[in-house]
């Protein structure tokens, strides 16, 4: 006990130390949900996009030029989607 202190002093700092790492934990959790939820926004607009190549692709004739640059694109479209998949799946086991 510390001399000349009044337990109710005490006690505030208690409280003072367990309200900090409360809202430590808070801030580390919304950060995670913040992240979680703009990547699962940010998939969501790669998978509306591939979902429209595809159907453009399907439905037009386009020339062999055209269908070149639309096939990398989804390739790249692919890749990020699995990018984001994982980034997905990495922030889920750390909110966890």
């Amino acid at each position: 006990m510390i001399p000349n202190c009044p337990a109710s002093t005490i006690n505030k700092r208690r409280m003072e130390k367990s309200k900090k790492s409360k809202t430590v934990k808070k801030t580390k959790d919304n950060s995670i949900t913040v992240k979680l939820t703009k990547t699962k926004q940010k998939q969501k607009e790669v998978n509306r996009v591939l979902k429209l190549k595809h159907e453009i692709l399907l439905k037009s004739e386009v020339s062999y030029l055209e269908y070149i640059e639309m096939r990398s694109e989804l390739e790249r479209l692919n890749a990020l989607k699995e990018t984001f998949t994982r980034r997905l799946e990495k922030l889920k086991q750390q909110a966890k």
